[in-house]
């Protein structure tokens, strides 16, 4: 039997692939050179990291549901950012988790908890963010 991933799950995931660069490195930076604890210093990273994924997600992985105008933008953005936080919520627990209890490092242990959260957040964007205007619900 033959595994087959949507094309938009995996260019989901090729952009996912950058936010965890971009959530590791404010991870590091600001545990390493900061001195911020790593329950705060993984809370800044996931942000920066929601902002660096909307972008690009919006410009390769949903691009058949265009957001045009200022207003569509940001209500995608606040959209992408709540639903982001909630599987940011989650890797966010997972990570302290293994750091905490399990005493893994905690670039493993953010790693792990990344690969978690990552098909939830896939789901709740193309489910809500992105959707299709056809499947539209009132707006917020």
């Amino acid at each position: 039997m033959q595994l087959k991933l949507p094309k938009r799950f995996i260019t989901f995931t090729f952009v996912g692939i950058s936010g965890i660069v971009v959530n590791n490195a404010i991870l590091f930076y600001a545990k390493e050179y900061l001195y911020v604890p790593v329950s705060l210093a993984s809370l800044i990273a996931i942000q920066i990291a929601i902002f660096n994924n909307f972008i690009w997600n919006r410009k390769f992985t949903w691009t058949d549901r265009e957001m045009k105008g200022y207003q569509a933008i940001r209500t995608g953005l606040i959209k992408f950012t709540l639903v982001s936080w909630i599987a940011g919520g989650l890797n966010w627990v997972i990570l302290l988790i293994l750091y905490h209890s399990f005493g893994l490092h905690y670039i493993i242990a953010n790693l792990i908890a990344i690969l978690i959260a990552s098909v939830l957040n896939y789901l709740l964007n193309d489910l809500w963010t992105f959707r299709h205007k056809g499947n539209a619900e009132k707006e917020i």
